[in-house]
């Protein structure tokens, strides 16, 4: 199998300048970046709100966390630091003394600073034990004890649905023939040998599939989107000169349409059924979408980070 053995790769933060200006952040104002990792947008933010604002800066990463916490520590007390999951996320801003505020920023991608760590598991390019969970504090249960627990209809429904693998079931055939499994290597191995490697660098290695469904089950980071959109929702200020905004960044489509769904919801004045003559939901519109057609990297950020290819950046603004 044909694999890197670099270290950590340096962070670069994806879709920047649009993040920034669909916040837009302005000195003095309130922010919450759920997603801190190494601080790449917090740090842009930070940088922006001056010495009268204030940024939340959260990660469920402890690590990612701790190496923000000395990237950012030129800003003091302008940035505050939170180790939580986001779907915790009233909760952690009330803690933290943030009850309403100008913007918040969710980027659902995992980092450089991650995927350059073989350690943690989340790369099939670099080998290390087959982990996956973004919080090591946490008990839960690894990608090892997946692959290695769950029967082969098991393995295949959910590499149908959290990774939409075309050959789910080859898959996981191969997989529960192939056991025990313990490192990254040896499930990028499997996954080859089933269905064939990527011919050049312009398609996806199969296994980047079954990496995505085993990272989102071990973190069950779609049931956490679910959770999080309406308390980032809540926590957004609004008046006459224009309300908060709520920016997301997703990198696949089982994210992006959750994302899509919940703002056109919240942006429609009544969801009763069409066949219904009169209005019986009683729901009121309380976001208006910026984004038309969702915003996707230039092809000269592409080249620079081929990791935001797959970027979609889509804005809400809250009303009244």
């Amino acid at each position: 199998m044909n694999v890197m053995t670099s270290s950590r790769p340096r962070h670069v933060p994806v879709l920047l300048e649009e993040s920034m200006q669909y916040l837009g952040v302005k000195a003095g104002g309130s922010y919450i970046d759920c997603t801190t990792g190494p601080g790449g947008h917090s740090e842009a933010i930070a940088g922006a709100v001056g010495p009268t604002g204030r940024v939340l800066c959260i990660d469920q990463d402890a690590e990612a966390l701790e190496f923000a916490r000395t990237r950012l520590a030129p800003f003091g007390s302008v940035v505050n630091f939170v180790h939580g999951n986001f779907r915790d996320l009233d909760e952690l801003a009330a803690d933290a003394g943030f009850e309403a505020v100008d913007g918040v920023l969710i980027d659902l991608g995992i980092s450089s600073f991650q995927l350059g760590e073989g350690g943690r598991g989340f790369a099939f390019a670099l080998e290390g034990p087959l982990d996956m969970r973004m919080d090591r504090t946490s008990s839960g249960e690894t990608a090892a004890e997946i692959v290695n627990s769950r029967d082969e209809s098991s393995l295949a429904g959910l590499l149908r649905e959290y990774g939409e693998v075309r050959q789910a079931r080859r898959i996981a055939r191969a997989i529960v023939a192939a056991r025990p499994l313990a490192t990254t290597w040896d499930l990028a191995k499997v996954v080859e040998q089933a269905v064939g490697g990527a011919r050049d660098r312009t398609q996806i290695h199969p296994a980047t599939q079954v990496f995505q469904a085993l990272r989102i089950l071990v973190n069950g980071e779609l049931d956490s989107l679910d959770q999080v959109l309406p308390l980032a929702h809540g926590l957004l200020n609004f008046g006459p000169g224009g309300g908060g905004r709520l920016v997301v960044i997703s990198f696949h489509s089982l994210e992006d349409r959750r994302v899509k769904q919940y703002m056109q919801r919240e942006a429609t004045q009544c969801i009763c059924p069409p066949k219904l003559p009169v209005c019986r939901c009683g729901h009121v519109a309380t976001l208006r979408i910026l984004t038309r057609k969702p915003v996707r990297a230039s092809a000269a950020e592409v080249a620079r980070n081929p990791r935001s290819r797959s970027a979609v950046l889509r804005v809400a603004e809250r009303i009244a």
